[in-house]
């Protein structure tokens, strides 16, 4: 069961590490976001147009503290935020992602100690609520 689950972290740390700006493959699903700094404005918002489109494709939300809360991310540089990274304690603690790019998120990911998946979750449907569930770990 370890190497199986060993083995989706790989797979998503990958899709992650293959869509940094300037970088693409086709059927990545988690795109990953540009290296947010550590620390940032204290209960602030920090946005960027990595690409010079025009539109912003990258937003990071600090908390009190200054340490990071939320990425929403443009994957396709159009401005429509489609993948949202979630934290707590500075810990990724879920990804939220719309594949289709309808504005559903249909798939979550949620992970333990910041990088190894527990389980998913998809909306095949389109309804909005996810239908699959696969859990790691169990």
């Amino acid at each position: 069961m370890k190497t199986a689950q060993l083995a989706i972290a790989a797979a998503v740390v990958a899709a992650c590490c293959a869509l940094l700006p300037g970088r693409a493959v086709a059927d990545s699903l988690i795109p990953s976001p540009p290296m947010a700094s550590p620390r940032g404005p204290s209960n602030g918002v920090v946005e960027l147009d990595s690409v010079g489109s025009g539109s912003i494709d990258y937003r990071v939300y600090y908390d009190g503290r200054g340490a990071v809360l939320r990425e929403e991310l443009a994957s396709k540089h159009d401005g429509k935020f489609d993948t949202f990274y979630y934290y707590k304690d500075g810990l990724l603690q879920r990804v939220e992602i719309d594949t289709k790019g309808n504005g559903k998120i249909d798939l979550w990911v949620y992970l333990v100690d910041g990088k190894y998946v527990q389980r998913y979750e998809r909306d095949t449907t389109g309804s909005g609520k996810p239908d699959l569930v696969r859990v790691f770990g169990k």
